[in-house]
């Protein structure tokens, strides 16, 4: 069977620090390199702040287009 490739995105992600930020995403990142269909690309996201909004709707419509 085929592999279901997939996007992570993170939400809330306004709630913490910057640099608390990117530790998350590092160790996210270093999770999903373990699974073959993950895609490469973590888009952070704040639905209060509008932080990630544009790329995450690109992402989807990327993912449509395919």
């Amino acid at each position: 069977a085929a592999a279901v490739s997939y996007h992570l995105v993170l939400t809330k992600s306004d709630k913490i620090k910057a640099s608390a930020l990117a530790d998350v995403m590092s160790k996210t990142t270093e999770e999903a390199r373990k699974r073959p269909a993950a895609h490469p690309h973590i888009i952070p996201t704040s639905s209060e702040k509008g932080m990630g909004l544009p790329e995450l709707r690109a992402a989807i419509m990327d993912a449509i287009n395919e």
